[in-house]
């Protein structure tokens, strides 16, 4: 980790970073937070009825109880099996094909939907309007899984909107969900962690719908000044966009309602052999299934000066699952060698149809700029 920083005590955030302040004592108001409201967020045993009331209220309704997105590492094929299996419920599982699947992900993909039975779409975007996406979060952020999680997310809900299918239930882990967890934040996933943890609402998913909906076409207004491309762009996300007859359906967090213990996952799925294959370089936190991931973890590092896993990291020593030596031993681990760097940021240009001279110029940018930006 390359800033120096005064970090927190506890959870190893350098201040003045990720809006982290420290108090006298040295602790973060991330971790003062935590401390706060953990007892409300993480009590699965108390949260899993939200899961099973919200699948038996629309049970038989609909053709699909609900979709599960599936990328082909190990936190989706869980999901999906747990589903199918402990809950019963009637799956769609959905492959979203941006080009950046590494060929260990679709194998995993195969063989999982294969094992399991349940029916599977691939859907492949509008590239030549989703490239300009990409490349506009690259540009304008350095940082295109923006772009992944961003539109995921939106093209998660449109999907099951015209599917009619009441659930998009996807595998972020708590470490992803709560890492931008503190007082005042403005984190687009935790509005929609906190609409989880209630009482099922098709008034009230419908007003944070609209809301996320309106924040996602401001970002496309910054990132994306063209007019027809971004119109292009809405349209691929949002399609005829929502009417008042449609159903809301929501984004579920699977790991708010089931524990969540890495290891305990990738031994289930391979005690039971139903088609997850762990990648060669298997670590904690790794990201196998995406070919640009260890150029995002470059380009992050350049841009915040500490390595792409570290909130993650830190919001493990929150949860208190880790050491502060198993902390540093994790992030040693995800740190791509110079060529991986370099394998992956091949994939990222070749894709974006982009010279490597604008992508060298994209790093010197970030390198002299602050962390924040316009939508933290």
């Amino acid at each position: 980790m390359k800033s120096s920083r005064p970090r927190c005590r506890r959870c190893l955030l350098p201040e003045g970073k990720f809006h982290v302040r420290l108090d006298a004592s040295g602790l973060c108001n991330y971790c003062r937070h935590w401390d706060n409201t953990q007892a409300a967020v993480l009590d699965v045993d108390r949260h899993r009825p939200l899961l099973t009331n919200r699948l038996n209220k629309f049970s038989d309704r609909f053709h699909y109880d609900a979709a599960v997105g599936l990328s082909g590492g190990k936190d989706s094929a869980y999901v999906l099996h747990r589903l199918t299996s402990d809950y019963e419920a009637n799956v769609l599982a959905i492959t979203f094909d941006n080009g950046f699947l590494s060929d260990y992900a679709w194998r995993n993909v195969r063989e999982i939907v294969n094992a399991s039975g349940v029916d599977h779409l691939v859907y492949k975007p509008d590239w030549d309007a989703y490239r300009e996406f990409y490349r506009a979060t690259l540009h304008k952020l350095a940082d295109p899984c923006v772009a992944c999680s961003i539109g995921g997310y939106i093209l998660s809900v449109r999907g099951c909107r015209d599917l009619r299918i009441p659930f998009f239930i996807h595998g972020r882990s708590p470490m992803q969900m709560f890492r931008r967890w503190y007082p005042g934040t403005r984190d687009l996933g935790i509005r929609i962690v906190r609409r989880n943890l209630a009482a099922h609402s098709s008034l009230a998913l419908g007003r944070d719908c609209r809301a996320i909906t309106r924040r996602m076409q401001w970002l496309l207004l910054y990132l994306v000044p063209n007019l027809g491309l971004r119109r292009r762009l809405l349209r691929e996300l949002l399609g005829a966009g929502f009417s008042r007859y449609d159903i809301t359906p929501e984004f579920l967090a699977f790991f708010l309602f089931e524990p969540y213990d890495e290891a305990s996952i990738v031994n289930h799925l391979e005690t039971l052999d139903i088609g997850y294959q762990r990648p060669a370089n298997h670590s904690l936190l790794g990201h196998g299934d995406c070919l640009i991931h260890d150029a995002a973890a470059f380009l992050y590092e350049q841009h915040h000066g500490v390595n792409r896993v570290l909130p993650d990291v830190a919001t493990m020593l929150r949860f208190g699952t880790i050491t502060q030596e198993q902390a540093h031993e994790i992030i040693a681990a995800n740190t791509p060698t110079e060529e991986a760097v370099e394998i992956s940021i091949g994939h990222l240009l070749e894709r974006l149809e982009m010279p490597r001279t604008a992508f060298d110029q994209i790093v010197e940018r970030v390198q002299r700029k602050s962390s924040r930006t316009p939508f933290d």
